[in-house]
């Protein structure tokens, strides 16, 4: 069914129950726009409120829309919840990538813990509980198989940068660890979780924050210290 004939779908129904329909969208809107801000929207109250606890009601109301309104943007609020969490992974994944093309694994790993670290605090900005705490597991199970699929291919992309950086750094004798799996959690779980006890108005800003992770993680896996 088009987006069209949904969102008629959608309106003779809300006139059935008594509502007010949504008129169709004009020529001159910008949809795409709507769309990014009913992701944002969702996404924010997805991992506050849960899955069950996020009505399409509650998505148009913050939005600003009626409910019906919604479908013209998306099938439904399954599609509404991958769609904000797979963006929301999506941007995270294109922003660590350019950790690769650095000079030296030391910069590498530098920039990839930096960077991460950087990214989960400015979730935590807008999100209440960013990452891979409970709430994203909690709406990943609501999912289709194949969307979760999806999801995950993008978290291996993340941990397949990081093994890559690591294996490149025993290889080249910068990095001296025993396993490199334990290794690789332990780096993901650290910068994960940074949400949890930082403090916007404490001493110590995002960047700082994250440039002592940086130091630690570099110390952790045995990389020389900077002569600088």
């Amino acid at each position: 069914m088009s987006p069209a004939a949904k969102a008629r779908a959608a309106a003779a129904a809300a006139a059935a129950a008594g509502a007010v329909a949504e008129p169709a969208p004009p020529v001159g809107d910008e949809p795409e726009e709507t769309r990014e801000r009913i992701i944002r929207v969702a996404t924010a109250l997805f991992y506050r409120n849960g899955y069950k606890g996020t009505s399409m009601n509650a998505i148009a109301a913050e939005v600003g829309i009626s409910a019906p309104a919604l479908y013209w943007h998306f099938d439904s609020k399954q599609e509404i919840c991958f769609r904000s969490v797979h963006e929301e992974l999506s941007r995270f994944v294109h922003a660590l990538a350019p950790a690769s093309q650095e000079a030296t694994v030391e910069l590498r790993l530098g920039r990839f813990v930096w960077t991460y670290v950087v990214l989960k605090l400015r979730q935590s900005e807008w999100l209440s509980t960013p990452g891979a705490a409970g709430a994203y597991s909690q709406l990943r199970s609501a999912m289709t198989r194949r969307q979760r699929d999806r999801l995950d291919v993008l978290q291996r992309q993340v941990m397949d940068q990081l093994r890559g950086i690591l294996d490149a750094g025993v290889a080249g004798g910068a990095f001296r660890f025993d396993n490199a799996t334990v290794t690789a959690f332990a780096i993901t779980t650290l910068c994960e979780y940074v949400f949890t006890w930082f403090d916007p108005d404490g001493a110590l800003d995002a960047s700082a924050v994250a440039d002592h992770y940086r130091d630690l993680v570099l110390a952790m896996v045995g990389a020389a210290p900077d002569p600088a």
